[in-house]
């Protein structure tokens, strides 16, 4: 599930969504690649709101750049002794019929050379983000989005995708229509023109991980 949409900026109600997922007996498994730096992260907020994984995207917080993908998930998760990947530092023991792994988690799941500078430095964006604090950034969000739907909202060319009534981060789809020719412009028309000509960072086309 997405605790926020990477398209509309969409809020998800995380603890409601996991309460209902366990209470049926299943695994929850959030991805905050949108919202991470943005918003609280809270793994065991209440009894059965808890959450058994999180997938987060540290480049895309302030100063993530070059910093790796990271995987918080509870321990009862892994009951594989092997790992995903294969790599230096996985392996144990080897005979000739066999092969032991180790036995920790971490080392066993972080084979090879690890990014060691990129682990540094996403440390240094979440205590960044601390510093900041999730109320200071919920506050600018929250007058981004009005501002923006203040504006557009109801602008006859412009169609923004998502409700505006719902919580949602300063993230926007929309198309412009061209009422002479009764179409949409195409959207990599519009991205050049808003990067290029007035530095609004957007991009065009499908997004990497859906909706």
């Amino acid at each position: 599930f997405n605790a926020a949409s990477n398209v509309t900026g969409i809020r998800t109600d995380v603890d409601p969504v996991s309460k209902l997922v366990h209470r049926y007996e299943g695994w929850i498994f959030w991805d905050y690649a949108a919202a991470a730096p943005y918003v609280k992260i809270d793994m065991n907020p209440s009894k059965f709101a808890y959450k058994d994984a999180v997938f987060i995207s540290p480049h895309k917080f302030v100063g993530g750049p070059s910093t790796p993908g990271i995987l918080i998930a509870k321990k009862k998760l892994f009951t594989n002794p092997v790992p995903s990947d294969v790599g230096g530092g996985t392996v144990n023991f080897v005979t000739r019929t066999h092969i032991e792994y180790v036995k920790d988690i971490e080392a066993r799941e972080e084979g090879g050379t690890p990014n060691i500078l990129g682990a540094i430095r996403a440390g240094l964006v979440f205590h960044l983000k601390e510093s900041v604090g999730c109320h200071t950034i919920r506050a600018r969000e929250d007058a981004l989005v009005a501002k923006f739907f203040a504006r557009f909202r109801n602008h006859p060319k412009l169609l923004v995708l998502g409700s505006s009534t719902v919580p949602r981060l300063a993230i926007f789809s929309f198309r412009i229509y061209v009422p002479l020719f009764e179409k949409y412009l195409h959207h990599n028309f519009i991205c050049v023109l808003l990067n290029d000509l007035f530095g609004i960072q957007v991009r065009s086309g499908c997004s990497c991980a859906a909706p």
